[in-house]
């Protein structure tokens, strides 16, 4: 009898083993494709046209507002929540908010006159970007006041991203 609750002991080490390493694990964030191009300007060829510039960034200000409404109708209030999957929906959320981010980021403003608007919009692309990565290792670490900083905090962002 020893030996059958020493194997239904082990079993259940094993059971309860495995769960928690489901319940623990985490997605890593994912790579970003690479952005698709921007149409060029025909007067100055190889170069990115103004308008095609700024369309680009009023589309990511638009992704990534979406992003975050999309998440807030899934999780609506300020709290960690508990539902199993709320920490890879995050995950996801991060991955993507990062990904939009980081394709704007990387985009050349058309000439000089957009110089000092560009470094405005790469300082909260880099803030939001930041930002982000906080929620996602809180979410990750279930630090539940590191998220609700990330929470009070995210809208914010985003709104300086469109401005």
């Amino acid at each position: 009898m020893r030996a059958v609750g020493m194997s239904g002991l082990l079993s259940l080490v094993t059971l309860f083993g495995a769960c928690g390493a489901a319940a623990s694990s985490f997605p890593e964030e994912t790579a970003c494709p690479a952005p698709s191009p921007v149409a060029t300007s025909r007067t100055n060829p190889g170069t990115i046209s103004a308008q095609a510039y700024l369309r680009r960034l009023q589309e990511a200000a638009v992704t990534l507002e979406k992003l975050r409404a999309e998440l807030r109708v899934e999780y609506p209030e300020d709290t960690f929540y508990r539902r199993e999957e709320f920490r890879p929906d995050f995950a996801e959320y991060a991955s993507q908010t990062v990904c939009a981010a980081q394709a704007v980021f990387e985009l050349a403003p058309p000439d000089a006159r957009f110089s000092a608007y560009d470094a405005k919009v790469d300082a909260a692309l880099t803030d939001l970007i930041a930002h982000t990565r906080a929620g996602r290792e809180a979410v990750r670490s279930r630090n539940v006041s590191d998220y609700r900083d990330w929470y009070s905090g995210v809208d914010a962002r985003i709104a300086a991203v469109r401005l």
